[in-house]
């Protein structure tokens, strides 16, 4: 019973497998390509929309700084100021003096809410104002020797710095504060002094909260790219890397434990200031998620969608395989009389004509392999029925020989003798081997039988080198071309006071070289070039030459067959070129 599995189900899986291997690494890269594109698109325009922003908050903070250098600028510059700290008035207008330093230092304060201390000393170090407005004490000697380090070069130019001070109104005792300070000079560049303002982080918040926003992040740098003020009440902690620090770029996309952040950096036009904001990127990152899992659903739904359609498409586009593998199997058990139905013209049809075709081929050859049979039977009966004449004769030529004997006719007996070993030496089985030796005996024997009958006067010369005695030959490869020289060479017509013949075997360049040679009446040009055209088998006169031919090529090969020399009545030479060992006789 046939089996109803067909093969053609697998290879609609493997299309649908196919298929949706290319459906989705197509899907996959058409993903990967939008969504990068879709961020890069969204990270240079949130990125330019953000470095504008960035600008526009440097550019506020450092109207709030020029703010503060305008009010030092008014204490510093103040006549009554520089010559209270320098000592150049007298005691009367000394009280006078520091009433008149209060009152400017107040109307500084005011102009400026965001100052929390101010602390002025002269070069001696002495304090001639020290304002407290409850955010941090005096200053001990540690935090001005560090303030004097910092305003170290500056040239009474306001530096900015921060600092932790002491503060009564903080649980630990210390608070990070924001310190302009300034080596106070006169009009003439003199030194007298040293202004300190003690600022609130409040200073600078106001004005970045639009960068902050909801989780933003700000850092700004002083000219040491030292952290100045950074948002949100964030520790120092917190700020231990900065992005862009210290890098010469300008932005940069770095991932944090809030997720991927945006940080661009601006330094003002004085170049004190840097500021590095961060945005964070996790509504865009969700955006892009958003569309890539869409795209993913379409490639899904695309797939599904394939599948199906190829699944119902294939059903009709195979069912002519179908019914060519079901026709295959019924072949297979042996129902040679399958045929398909061919009812389009692609290249399933193709296939089904040429399974019909190939049918019909395997017909034509049984039938000729039967009557192949039939006929090798019948060749078989009649070679065992020739085999008896052969044999048959033998016995007789055995027994005409004895009685010849007997009645003393040695002649006639020796003729019948040579013909009888002849016969039996053809009579031998073909896988028989046969050397060179042997079958010059033959040759000897034919030659004796033309002696006798046709030919006394003739003269024989053989010689056979003993390096050549035992090499394996053909049966009867020679007799053909000793015949024609009795048949041709010698025949009745031919007028010779000395007939010579002469075989000559021997070896040359690893070969068997065997020359038969005669003084007969040679061959004529025409006959002799188609004798040495290849292939030519279609001289009836000299039939036996050409079936050597066709023998060695058939067992040889190249470069081994005959070669021919001959001029009209000057004889002819005929040379048997073999190999020195054979693998099979014929």
């Amino acid at each position: 019973m046939l089996k109803t599995f067909s093969p053609t189900r697998s290879v609609i899986v493997k299309l649908i497998i196919s298929f949706s291997l290319i459906v989705i690494v197509t899907s996959t890269i058409t993903g990967l390509i939008i969504y990068r594109s879709n961020q890069t698109l969204f990270q240079e325009e949130i990125k330019g929309q953000f470095y504008k922003t960035n600008e526009q908050t440097l550019q506020r903070i450092n109207q709030s700084i020029h703010e503060v250098e305008r009010i030092t600028q008014s204490i510093v510059f103040q006549p009554t100021v520089v010559e209270v700290l320098m000592g150049t008035t007298g005691p009367k207008d000394k009280i006078q003096g520091l009433q008149s330093l209060y009152e400017v230092v107040s109307q500084a304060k005011l102009d400026a809410p965001d100052i929390r201390a101010m602390f002025i000393y002269n070069l001696l170090g002495d304090s001639y104002y020290n304002a407290n407005y409850g955010a941090v004490s005096m200053l001990d000697p540690e935090a001005r020797q560090f303030i004097d380090q910092e305003l170290e070069g500056t040239g009474g130019a306001l530096t900015w710095f921060r600092m932790r001070l002491a503060s009564t109104a903080d649980p630990d005792g210390y608070r990070t504060m924001i310190i302009a300070a300034r080596l106070m000079k006169s009009t003439w560049q003199e030194t007298y002094g040293t202004l300190v303002l003690v600022l609130d982080e409040g200073f600078y918040s106001e004005v970045t909260a639009e960068l902050e926003g909801e989780n933003g992040k700000v850092y700004l740098l002083d000219h040491k790219d030292r952290l100045l003020f950074t948002g949100q009440g964030r520790s120092d902690k917190d700020t231990a890397e900065i992005p862009l620090q210290y890098s010469d770029k300008e932005s940069i996309i770095q991932a944090t434990e809030m997720g991927n952040y945006l940080f661009v950096k601006k330094q003002s036009t004085s170049g004190n200031f840097k500021l590095v904001s961060g945005l964070s990127l996790r509504e865009m990152d969700k955006r892009n998620s958003d569309i890539f899992k869409t795209i993913a659903l379409s490639g899904l739904v695309s797939i599904l969608l394939t599948s199906l359609l190829l699944a119902i498409a294939s059903s009709r586009l195979l069912r002519p395989l179908k019914e060519l593998v079901f026709s295959m199997r019924r072949i297979r058990y042996g129902q040679m009389h399958t045929r398909i139905e061919v009812r389009t013209k692609d290249e399933l049809a193709f296939l089904g004509e040429t399974f019909n075709d190939m049918i019909d081929h395997i017909h034509t050859l049984i039938n000729e392999v039967l009557l192949k049979q039939l006929r090798e039977k019948e060749a078989e009966l009649r070679t065992l029925q020739a085999q008896l004449n052969p044999h048959f004769l033998y016995n007789i030529f055995n027994e005409i020989y004895w009685k010849l004997y007997l009645q003393n006719v040695k002649d006639t007996a020796n003729i019948i003798k040579s013909l009888s070993t002849i016969l039996q030496y053809s009579l031998k089985p073909i896988e028989m081997p046969s050397t060179l030796h042997e079958e010059m005996e033959q040759i000897k024997n034919y030659i004796a039988i033309q002696m006798e009958l046709f030919h006394p006067e003739l003269e024989l010369s053989i010689q056979v080198d003993e390096a050549v005695a035992a090499c394996p030959i053909q049966r009867l490869i020679l007799q053909p071309t000793i015949e024609n020289v009795f048949v041709h060479a010698f025949d009745r017509k031919t007028t010779l006071d000395q007939k010579k013949l002469s075989v000559h075997a021997y070896l040359e360049q690893d070969a068997l070289r065997i020359d038969i040679a005669d003084n007969g009446k040679g061959i004529d040009p025409a006959t002799l070039q188609r004798l040495q055209a290849t292939g030519h088998d279609n001289l009836n006169e000299h039939l036996g030459v050409q079936n050597v031919k066709r023998r060695i090529q058939l067992v040889h090969g190249d470069p081994y067959g005959l070669q021919f020399a001959s001029r009209s009545d000057s004889g002819t030479m005929i040379s048997y070129i073999l190999p020195t060992g054979e693998k099979e006789q014929i």
